[in-house]
């Protein structure tokens, strides 16, 4: 028999089902809501299929007296196979199981279950929660044994530990936890029982406020890190604990990340939230992180280079964290701009209706305004060194300016800050 093993349960998180996410009962079960309940009945068909002491069972049944919710409940029955009639199924004991997955992208506190059992010695049963994210990568776990005799329905929750965001979730509960868990060091025992029903969960686990307006700038022409700089607008700080600011060369950037806290916590540059809009000017040695034969690598921030800043907002306890990512950015410097270039002016800023760019040096060349999401809003041209922008038709916000000469050579890149 082919066992599912929870080290590999990823595999049935593609199997979207149900977009409901509070399963009360077992009403319909195999068909409707909630519905597929996937299981190892297969196994009435090729063999004899007892409880250990002879007599003739079904391994996963509905059962329609009982039940704490509804009309049904499940009853899994480990069970022996005999006189097998498929070669890559041997006779011997296993456990009974019912797996369901479904598609939601919120963090559970818990799952309860209401569960009765009848469980042989030596033997384990288990229920696992597992959640994943949209690569079906295991980023969320939960899991209970049960053991001995239990006579009446009781309701079990069972508690959640996450690791990254969650697109879809997937349930197993087996009569043995051998036949789901390769790892378990109980035995499988013909005859143990388990029955469940009303599935609920617990409360969401809420997420941080995220930051906004998060721009990467060009502040200098020192030809390395010192150039970078990013600013963001904090969010109502009361559940923040931190904020953590990383590079990634494009086109990754934090929400590549499979588990964007522990990386972040590990590897970010930490700022400290102090109840005002934040800037951070990175440094000579500071890092950029690009992937490599597969995996994150860093090295010192260089230019000519594009790069995305992730801001990463820690939540206080309670609170899930959360992250947004800046403008691309490339540093650059031209020998000239100092020796051409000698006065560079940009006023008002922040800017009303309109705004003035004045370069000492530039006869003719160019200047485009773009939102922090990469989308051109403005063009126009540079004549003797002067021009004013009409801003009359943006909306209030942050954006950024890129002053270019006649061979599209960048001068200058910066924020604008719009505020009518």
């Amino acid at each position: 028999m082919n066992k599912i093993y929870l080290s590999a349960l990823a595999l049935i998180a593609s199997a979207t089902i149900s977009a409901q996410v509070i399963n009360p009962s077992f009403e319909s079960w195999t068909s409707g809501t909630p519905d597929d309940w996937n299981t190892n009945n297969i196994v009435s068909t090729i063999g004899d299929v007892t409880d250990g002491s002879g007599a003739v069972i079904t391994p996963a049944t509905e059962i329609n007296t009982g039940a704490t919710n509804g009309t049904s409940l499940l009853k899994l029955t480990s069970f022996n196979l005999a006189n097998s009639t498929d070669p890559q199924t041997a006779d011997g004991d296993y456990g009974a199981s019912a797996i369901q997955a479904f598609i939601s992208t919120d963090k559970f506190v818990d799952f309860t279950f209401d569960v009765r059992h009848d469980i042989k010695l030596n033997d384990t049963a288990i229920i696992a929660v597992q959640a994943y994210d949209a690569g079906n990568n295991l980023v969320g776990v939960g899991i209970e044994y049960f053991a001995g005799i239990e006579n009446s329905f009781t309701p079990t929750t069972i508690t959640m530990q996450y690791t990254g965001a969650v697109a879809s979730y997937g349930i197993f509960i087996a009569s043995s936890a051998k036949e789901v868990l390769a790892s378990s060091l109980s035995t499988i025992a013909a005859g143990s029982l388990l029955e469940v029903d009303n599935i609920t969960v617990g409360t969401i686990i809420p997420t941080v406020p995220n930051v906004t307006n998060v721009v990467a700038t060009d502040i200098s022409d020192n030809q390395d890190g010192t150039d970078l700089e990013i600013t963001f607008d904090v969010p109502d700080e009361t559940n923040v604990s931190n904020y953590y600011v990383a590079v990634f060369a494009s086109p990754y950037s934090g929400s590549d990340l499979a588990n964007p806290e522990a990386f972040f916590l590990n590897n970010g540059i930490q700022i400290t939230p102090n109840g005002s809009n934040q800037n951070y000017s990175f440094t000579a040695t500071d890092i950029y992180w690009d992937v490599v034969a597969g995996f994150f690598e860093n090295e010192a921030i260089i230019e000519n280079k594009e790069f995305t800043v992730s801001v990463f907002v820690e939540g206080a306890a309670g609170f899930d964290g959360t992250l947004e990512n800046s403008n691309l950015i490339t540093l650059t410097s031209i020998v000239s701009v100092t020796d051409q270039y000698k006065e560079i002016s940009i006023y008002p800023n922040p800017a009303n209706d309109f705004v003035n760019f004045k370069i000492d040096g530039l006869e003719n060349g160019s200047v485009s305004i773009n939102s922090i999401t990469g989308q051109e809003v403005v063009k126009s041209t540079i004549s003797s060194g002067t021009k004013q922008v009409d801003l009359s038709n943006l909306n209030n916000g942050v954006y950024i300016y890129t002053i270019r000469n006649n061979n599209n050579e960048v001068i200058k890149t910066n924020k604008l800050v719009v505020r009518k």
